[in-house]
């Protein structure tokens, strides 16, 4: 009896993606094809890492489907929670569209989705990356939309459904609503004028007041009013930015980030109800812990203070006296402040003379514990030169004047600071505008993530370098050279595609007229320097244009000193020279084989393809190049024509064989004298290579000469004969 358990299969599978083109009309077919494709390039990216080979197939073959559509206008299809709405057709409820694509852009709150023509790989790849990032909705309140962008990709453009925030206002008192109204008439002309200003999005906020009220819209200065906290609508303003405060959502943390707009709002208000929120703002500061309200005094009050804003010395003047003399002694943390600017703040709060009386002596005393304590000393009061300044000042009392606002800060010019600002001027006189533009050029591409801009900014900077070239600044012209080619090699790994544009800006940079300069540059010993090190670090950029100009009379031989240039950097320029070495003609070509001889083992194979009966001076040129190598495989291949290539073939072969290393030259011949078959079949190159051979070897050749001695008798081929009896000849 069989055992059933032996029968059951326990193996785990993952059920085939269910076609979703069956249930939608023909017209959309090859779009649902195209929307699974993208949806399994999605479903790769939960897997595996972005550079995978999978994530990679998957992303062309979704871009490969997009491209066929042929669309003329931008793909847009409306997402739904479960599915995708083509033209109100529904299509992907329950297949891998629904759970790749549908689920995710609905939970990032995306109401559409259009794709443009000009959609790149790169594209498909950060959509599929971003939107499957678990991460990317509890880490950053950045919409779908905002990542996009910041990733560089501007073909694939979410419409995101706003987020709206709802603030409880509630049914106001009579008395608000009459304030409501009044600052409404007043606002009314001063708004006519002009287009409405959203401070922040539109249509984001929403206000629940009672329906008894009749307000179709609330505006932020209504709501300043309608709330009568500052501190509350810091919070609220806080909300509409999409914002956390610092501790997770206190409003003493709103306030603190959020206060240069509830002052602003406060300041739209009719004086006498903004001075009464102004109060309520002051005691929101006071309220705050000791930190945070000496931040927000240096940062926006003390210098709205001493700028003359109406909130400074408002707000400043409900402080108690004790809180007043600690905020303006904080004056002296501000940058470029000294002492004397306590008194400017004093005027700007335009005190009562007994509280300035009360002040001043508050003030004076942290003054005193600062300088006993170390901390406001400067170097200028430590040397007295402040009690020796104000003896030998006299200021004329004919005229009220001013001057504490100058003697504030240290406006001096040193020797220093006058040798600096004639530098300045010099720089300005004296920079090149060329050069700046390249060196701008440059730092934007290497921090710019998409390659379209990357693109478009060396473009420009293109035209700058090929002036450059026309002018003859050769050294310039290197130096810029170099840092491009440096660039592309730091980028191929992080950013490719950036690498890719910058590498196509070099390639562009090598047209025909700079190719003949440099050519022209490496006639002469001092330029060739220059010549060489630009050809350097062109590299594979420069082969295109010089292969094509190769192919051209009137120009081959204005370029031909560009060929020992790249000879010197074979290595680096030989994949781009193999890889087009098919399709160049016979002159192109000999120039072609002559720098892959240079570039070392590996390109054997490609070379050896060109040795051919029907054109002699590729054939001679191509063994040359393998002679040149000099690798193993090289001098095999070598032999094998000699032996076994064609008659025309032959001699060109036996000098590419001397031209090999010479004990690799010697083991070569020694094998190829060592065969019979090859002497009989060739006995004039055996008797060539017999007479060399003796002449630059020893007594281990004498083996080979005693094998060859008997050919002598062979009377009917009188050819090997004679090669038996040069054998017993060279032997004695």
């Amino acid at each position: 009896m069989a055992n059933p358990v032996e029968s059951v299969d326990y193996r785990v599978r993952r059920t085939a993606d269910k076609n979703a083109a069956g249930a939608v009309p023909a017209r959309h077919a090859a779009v649902v094809d195209f929307l699974q494709l993208l949806g399994r390039a999605a479903r790769q990216f939960h897997t595996y890492p972005a550079a995978s080979p999978l994530c990679t197939d998957a992303i062309d073959a979704c871009h490969r489907a997009f491209m066929t559509l042929g669309l003329d206008q931008p793909l847009v299809f409306r997402v739904a929670p479960r599915e995708l709405l083509l033209d109100d057709d529904a299509v992907g409820r329950g297949t891998i569209i629904e759970q790749e694509l549908s689920r995710p852009l609905h939970g990032a709150r995306v109401a559409s989705l259009e794709i443009d023509r000009a959609v790149s790989t790169r594209d498909w790849s950060q959509f599929c990356g971003i939107l499957t990032a678990p991460a990317r909705a509890s880490q950053s309140k950045a919409t779908l939309a905002e990542l996009l962008l910041d990733a560089g990709v501007g073909a694939i453009v979410p419409r995101v459904t706003p987020r709206p925030e709802l603030f409880e206002i509630g049914a106001p008192a009579p008395a608000v609503q009459t304030l409501v109204e009044r600052e409404r008439s007043r606002q009314r002309p001063l708004g006519a004028a002009s287009a409405a200003q959203h401070l922040y999005p539109a249509d984001k906020g929403w206000a629940r007041v009672d329906p008894a009220i009749g307000y179709e819209s609330i505006s932020l200065v209504d709501l300043a009013v309608l709330v009568n906290d500052p501190a509350e609508l810091a919070a609220m303003l806080t909300r509409l930015t999409d914002e956390e405060p610092a501790d997770g959502g206190s409003t003493v943390a709103a306030l603190e980030q959020r206060y240069s707009d509830v002052v602003m709002l406060i300041g739209a208000l009719d004086p006498r109800l903004g001075r009464m929120l102004y109060s309520k703002l002051a005691r929101a500061v006071l309220n705050l812990d000791s930190d945070r309200r000496r931040a927000l005094l240096r940062r926006a009050i003390l210098p709205d203070l001493l700028d003359g804003r109406r909130d400074g010395d408002v707000v400043l003047g409900e402080f108690p006296d004790v809180d007043l003399a600690d905020a303006l002694c904080l004056l002296l943390d501000l940058e470029a402040a000294a002492p004397e600017l306590l008194p400017v703040a004093l005027d700007r709060l335009r005190l009562a003379p007994e509280r300035r009386d009360a002040v001043v002596p508050l003030i004076q005393a942290k003054l005193e514990g600062r300088v006993s304590s170390g901390e406001a000393a400067d170097r200028w009061s430590a040397s007295g030169l402040d009690r020796h300044a104000g003896a030998l000042t006299r200021v004329e009392t004919g005229t009220a004047k001013n001057f504490s606002e100058f003697a504030a800060f240290d406006l001096s010019l040193t020797e220093h600071a006058a040798a600096a600002l004639a530098n300045v001027r010099e720089a300005i006189v004296t920079t090149d505008r060329i050069d700046a533009q390249l060196t701008c050029a440059l730092g934007l591409a290497r921090i710019e993530p998409n390659p379209s801009v990357v693109s478009s900014i060396l473009s420009r900077a293109v035209i700058a370098l090929q002036s450059l070239t026309r002018e003859q600044r050769w050294q310039d012209v290197t130096r810029t050279v170099a840092r491009l080619g440096d660039l592309a090699s730091e980028l191929t790994a992080s950013r490719p595609d950036v690498a890719k544009a910058v590498r196509d800006a070099l390639t562009r940079f090598c047209d025909r007229d700079t190719l003949v300069r440099l050519a022209q540059l490496a006639a002469s010993e001092p330029g060739r320097t220059y010549a060489s090190a630009i050809v350097a670090a062109l590299g594979p950029s420069i082969v295109p244009t010089w292969l094509t100009l190769l192919d051209v009379p009137a120009d081959r031989a204005r370029i031909r000193p560009i060929a020992s240039m790249l000879s010197d950097c074979a290595r680096h320029v030989a994949p781009a020279v193999a890889e087009r070495l098919p399709v160049l003609a016979s002159d192109a070509a000999r120039t072609a084989l002559t720098v892959l001889g240079f570039a070392g083992a590996g390109y054997e194979s490609a070379i050896v393809q060109h040795v051919v009966a029907s054109d002699e001076p590729r054939t001679r040129e191509a063994l040359r190049a393998l002679a040149r190598i000099g690798s193993a495989k090289a001098a095999a291949l070598i032999v094998a024509q000699l032996e076994h290539g064609p008659a025309i073939v032959q001699p060109a072969a036996e000098e590419a064989l001397w031209r090999l290393p010479a004990a690799t030259a010697l083991a070569r011949t020694r094998e190829l004298l060592g065969r019979r078959e090859f002497v009989t079949r060739h006995p004039h190159a055996a008797a060539r290579l017999l007479e060399r051979a003796a002449q630059n070897s020893g007594d281990d050749f004498d083996p080979v000469l005693e094998n060859l001695m008997s050919l002598r008798f062979h009377f009917w081929s009188p050819a090997v004969a004679r090669v038996g009896s040069k054998a017993r000849n060279l032997l004695q």
